[in-house]
Parts: C-alpha cells; sequence; structure tokens
C-alpha cells in the first residue's frame, strides 16, 4: 500500500455517483512536474466515499487547486491506438483546498500598502479581524 500526498487542479466538476453500495465522489485533478526542463502533467483520478467528501464535492469545481491524501493505486488499459497506459488513483483520507494567494484589487491602495512593506504576515482581506476593543485582558 502506497500512502501519498499530492497537490493539483481539478480538471471538472466534482460528480457524485449513487452505486449499489453507497454513494461516492469522483474527480480528476492535474498534477504538474517539472522534469527535464518541461513540464509534465499527470492525471490523476480521485474517489471518496466519505460523508464529508461527498459533501465538500459541490465546492469542488474546475481549476480549484486542492491536497490530496490517501492510498494511491494503479491499473492498465489500453488506449484507441493500442497502446498501453498506466492509470493512476487515489483513494481520498483527506482533502484540503490550497490557497493561491490571489490579491484582492484593494492590494494596492496606500492604505494596504504600509502594511506590506513590514516583515510582518498580513492576513487575507476576507479573514474575520478581531475587535482591538474587546480583548480580554
Amino acid at each position: 500500500m502506497l500512502h501519498v500526498h499530492t497537490i493539483g487542479r481539478i480538471g471538472k466538476d466534482c460528480q457524485v455517483i449513487a452505486g449499489a453500495h453507497g454513494s461516492f465522489m469522483a474527480m480528476n485533478i492535474a498534477v504538474d512536474d517539472y522534469a527535464k526542463g518541461q513540464n509534465v502533467t499527470t492525471w490523476v483520478k480521485v474517489r471518496s466515499n466519505k460523508e464529508n467528501h461527498i459533501r465538500l464535492a459541490e465546492y469542488l469545481t474546475k481549476g480549484r487547486l486542492v491536497l490530496v491524501e490517501g492510498t494511491l493505486s494503479s491499473s492498465l488499459w489500453t488506449d484507441k491506438n493500442g497502446e498501453s497506459q498506466i492509470q493512476l488513483s487515489i483513494t481520498a483520507e483527506s482533502i484540503a483546498f490550497i490557497n493561491t494567494g490571489k490579491k484582492d484589487s484593494s492590494a494596492g491602495s496606500p492604505d494596504n500598502m504600509a502594511a506590506t512593506t513590514d516583515s510582518t504576515p498580513v492576513p487575507p482581506a476576507d479573514m474575520p479581524q478581531d475587535d482591538k476593543d474587546d480583548l480580554p485582558f
């Protein structure tokens, strides 16, 4: 058994499939790797029958960057040209969204410039901020 962690972009919206043994979610992710001076993309099938992953399926949309942890398996198949291909599949134990770090349009405003010039990290704009007047001490 191979336990893996991988990061990739979702190829198309996640599907929830109802089967004889219950429902499961299914999606394909594109995992990019830089090898021998060029980008190499490997497609990996991701499947899970965990209830929280099935509920998460509506947010697993095309283009989202995700971290998937689970058990890796592979299978051989023959494509339409008669060539053997390998299919990688992960049975997911954990799925997490990766923040791409996109800046909002207000990042260039003078109010935010002072906050970004020092070395302290700046929380995302949509993160709830503590009320400084409501401190417990």
